[in-house]
């Protein structure tokens, strides 16, 4: 069996454990083995620089007749609870 969980010091000590790591936990026929989680093997994406402004491609939808109108105030009905 084994388990991700998360470190909590007021339900178990475990000498070496920190508050709030994630662990491993396997249990074998030796007995249970806790260890730290390993790193992800997917890299995080970095997001690149925007080319463009937002107002270049809105200058280029509105060249093409898109146009935006504000939206309409519709009045709320009061709450019934």
């Amino acid at each position: 069996m084994m388990s991700i969980s998360v470190a909590d010091k007021n339900r178990l000590t475990v000498r070496g454990v920190q508050n709030g790591a994630r662990y491993l936990v396997k249990r074998e026929a030796t007995g249970w083995w806790i260890e730290p989680v390993p790193p992800s093997k997917r890299g995080r994406r970095r997001v690149a620089a925007a080319t463009q402004d937002l107002t270049d491609h809105l200058e280029a939808l509105r060249s093409v007749g898109f146009s935006f109108e504000p939206e309409k105030k519709e009045s709320v009905p009061p709450c019934r609870f």
